[in-house]
């Protein structure tokens, strides 16, 4: 008889998530992700078979889990504010450039390595429909001119979110990541507020 699992998926992800920023996916091991997990890096071996099937384990749980979260500021009575405030709370789990890097570190795998690339494409285009689908409910609010709630906006507010992330890290990180974000983000959305 099987024991039971007394770790969820989602605590195991969360682990990962932690062990990932703080080391990076090269230099992560199945121990420091079971130490905080309180699991045995042969325990996590048998629940998902190697350390590249539990990093892709975490690839697609965030592109499920960040789309949905920012698909969630639809329901707010300020939908694009609620939008900005997510995607400003996303960059505030950055907590240094050394965390920053170890993301990079986790996006260059995700865009070489032929099965995170497909969960990457999946990622990307999730974002962009929850964020299209919010400057939709934006604009339905008056929060938004309705000619700038298509997808073009969409891309422009996810690219904007990536470059000023890229940009916080290259410029000697004045501030925090979640302070440059959003800064950025009011920048390209303020000539579209109604």
């Amino acid at each position: 008889m099987a024991r039971p699992r007394t770790v969820s998926d989602a605590a195991i992800l969360a682990a990962a998530a932690d062990a990932v920023a703080h080391t990076g996916p090269a230099n992560v091991t199945l121990a420091q992700i079971g130490d905080r997990a309180g699991l045995t890096a042969a325990a996590l071996l048998r629940r998902f078979g190697s350390k590249d099937r539990l990093l892709l384990a975490l690839a697609r749980d965030a592109a499920e889990a960040v789309p949905a979260r920012l698909a969630a500021a639809q329901a707010a009575e300020r939908p694009l504010a609620a939008l900005i405030d997510a995607l400003v709370a996303m960059a505030g789990t950055v907590r240094n450039a050394a965390e920053f890097a170890n993301h990079l570190a986790f996006l260059l795998m995700d865009l070489s390595v032929p099965e995170f690339q497909e969960v990457t494409r999946q990622y990307a285009a999730g974002v962009e429909n929850a964020i299209a689908a919010v400057l939709r409910a934006a604009a339905a609010a008056g929060e938004l001119n309705g000619d700038h709630a298509g997808r073009e906006t969409a891309e422009a507010i996810h690219a904007a979110y990536n470059g000023a992330l890229i940009t916080w890290g290259m410029g000697g990180h004045d501030g925090s990541p979640a302070e440059h974000v959003r800064r950025h983000l009011l920048r390209v959305t303020g000539p579209l507020v109604s």
